[in-house]
């Protein structure tokens, strides 16, 4: 995905015709830049409005986006990508009761796997995230990832999953606690949005989210992962 989106590549990374697309926009704030000659969008505001935007789309949408950032990367859409990328990234935190703490420690085991490796700049990138817009969603789950993941050098992408001991305040508008963190890094933007589609449409099951609390050690949650991530793919 190029830094500038057209309107074509915007409904291809939702899985819509080009008035559906339209008609999305059109209930937005984005805003058109010229490049090239052509109005287009800029790629980061894109992942920013869909990264809010996937929460409250219908399944059959989410289905249609997955499938659509599936086909134009190359992935399988009926791998159990989820599951494969949170294999031995999934961290239980013994201390962290803030917000700040929290992104220090993401920042910190990200590049603990060799994916990342300078932690300065991706906690930066992370802040600067939440300041612009919170990753919190109201399902008590935040999905956080870089403002701009081309400042960053990633040698690999990464998915992970953090659950503290606490829920924590996290700037969720209606002041809902946050209990669960995934990290989102993928320098490739479709690829981004392909798991951000499918986690979405796995966190629609509360009685999933719940699981995740309750589970009593990271092989459970996993278990819990593969499980609800093999639900939904036997069903596309």
């Amino acid at each position: 995905m190029e830094d500038y989106l057209t309107l074509t590549d915007t409904a291809r990374c939702l899985g819509m015709s080009l008035n559906e697309a339209l008609r999305e926009i059109g209930r937005t704030d984005l805003k058109t830049v010229q490049h090239q000659g052509r109005k287009c969008y800029l790629r980061a505001d894109i992942v920013d409005w869909l990264t809010r935007e996937f929460g409250s789309l219908a399944a059959d949408r989410l289905v249609a986006a997955e499938q659509s950032n599936a086909e134009m990367v190359g992935i399988d859409p009926s791998a159990l990508l989820v599951t494969e990328k949170l294999f031995g990234k999934i961290i239980l935190p013994c201390r962290t009761g803030t917000a700040a703490s929290m992104l220090r420690t993401i920042a910190s085991e990200a590049c603990r796997t060799g994916a990342l490796y300078d932690e300065k700049a991706l906690l930066e990138q992370l802040i600067q995230r939440e300041k612009t817009v919170s990753t919190a969603l109201r399902c008590g789950v935040a999905l956080t990832h870089p403002l701009d993941v081309s400042q960053l050098y990633v040698e690999h992408s990464l998915l992970m999953l953090f659950r503290p001991p606490h829920p924590l305040p996290f700037g969720e508008k209606s002041g809902r606690l946050t209990a669960l963190f995934f990290l989102l890094v993928f320098p490739r933007a479709n690829e981004h949005l392909h798991i951000l589609a499918r986690l979405s449409r796995m966190l629609k099951s509360q009685d999933f989210i719940e699981d995740l609390l309750t589970a009593p050690d990271e092989d459970e949650m996993l278990n819990t992962i593969e499980q609800r991530e093999t639900e939904l793919v036997t069903k596309l």
